[in-house]
């Protein structure tokens, strides 16, 4: 338990972009079964705020000297953050209406 919370970990990256990407999944299948898109809409608010999370966290880290060394892993989490950041924003803007 207490590697999890060592900031050398990728527990808190991996469990963050989970959150992020979970209830965008769980809204969608949701709103696909009642028809109504305006959870899946609210999910992408949710998926922004966990990426930007991520990627305060990564950096507040690099800045500080305190990563593991897994360079090729800090070095893939600004593309996969970026991308969830761009897709939750549309999302938050249009996920209703593709159930309209």
């Amino acid at each position: 338990m207490r590697r999890i919370l060592l900031h050398e970990s990728h527990a808190a990256e991996i469990t963050l972009m989970l959150l992020a990407m979970g209830p965008a999944m769980i809204s969608l299948a949701a709103s696909m079964a009642t028809g109504d898109g305006e959870w899946f809409q609210r999910s992408g608010s949710l998926m922004v705020l966990f990426s930007a999370a991520v990627e305060y966290r990564r950096r507040h880290l690099r800045e500080t000297g305190r990563t593991d060394g897994s360079w090729l892993f800090w070095r893939q989490i600004p593309y996969v953050c970026y991308s969830a950041i761009l897709l939750g924003t549309l999302i938050w803007g249009y996920g209703d209406l593709l159930f309209a």
